[in-house]
């Protein structure tokens, strides 16, 4: 079954959170987009999938009650 964001909709641009110390193979997925880094420690409530089309972040138990991400690019 294929992931979808609960505002915009849309499945292809759906990655999972990674959490805990990034190694080298979590780097090379975040770089290519397939991954966003969650920070070196989790909680029940944090969010599990990020859409890059929209920046919703939402856990897979409650995916209203999310929120916005700020965009990891640089300005």
């Amino acid at each position: 079954m294929k992931v979808k964001c609960p505002k915009c909709k849309t499945s292809d641009a759906i990655v999972p959170i990674m959490y805990g110390y990034p190694g080298h193979e979590m780097f090379e997925k975040y770089e290519k987009g397939e991954i966003k880094l969650g920070g070196c420690m989790a909680t029940v409530v944090d969010p599990n999938y990020h859409c890059n089309k929209c920046n919703y972040e939402w856990n897979k138990d409650n995916p209203h009650y999310g929120h916005y991400s700020d965009s990891d690019e640089e300005e």
